[in-house]
């Protein structure tokens, strides 16, 4: 999410931006968290929700422990603080310009999605960013680098890192 549009920009970039909208793309795989950056905090929110039995588990803490470090309460604690009030309307502003091309999971069909921002209401509408939610994994902090880094095969697409292992051809 690299993009904050505003209302009042100059004709030259409202000319800029469509272009860019009609030539852009992101691809996005399953919960990668990366891709959701500081512009979908309430998707971030519920991978550090998500990921509390996961830490316990890699991080024995114990309830004094877990009660110290309390990661849920202090990320709604970090986003309730007045003084950062103004700084994640900001955040909540960024959005992926172009087409987001979505893939729930390797072998799925993409989905082609349109970021509309943290502020459109996606009511039972299928074909917009925010409206994938976050679909909580049994570990996400083992999953967490493969949503991001494992981009999906495809022809011409990109690469897999599995790819850079298999044996090459020499017909």
């Amino acid at each position: 999410m690299t993009t904050v549009l505003i209302d009042n920009a100059t004709p030259e970039t409202d000319a800029f931006v469509e272009k860019l909208e009609k030539n852009s793309c992101n691809i996005i795989y399953s919960n990668d968290v990366v891709s959701r950056g500081y512009g979908f905090l309430s998707f971030e929110k519920d991978f550090v929700d998500n990921s509390k039995d996961d830490l316990d588990k890699k991080v024995p803490l114990g309830p004094i422990g877990r009660r110290v470090l309390n990661v849920g309460g202090k990320v709604d604690d970090v986003v309730e603080t007045e003084g950062l009030a103004g700084l994640i309307g900001v955040f909540s502003q960024y959005r992926h310009m172009g087409n987001v091309i979505y893939y729930a999971t390797a072998e799925s069909v993409p989905l082609v999605l349109k970021d509309m921002g943290a502020y459109h209401k996606p009511i039972g509408e299928t074909h917009t960013f925010r409206s994938i939610k976050y679909k909580p994994v049994k570990s996400p902090l083992s999953e967490l680098m493969d949503w991001h880094m494992n981009i999906i095969r495809g022809p011409g697409l990109s690469y897999h890192p599995d790819d850079l292992l298999a044996p090459t051809s020499t017909a």
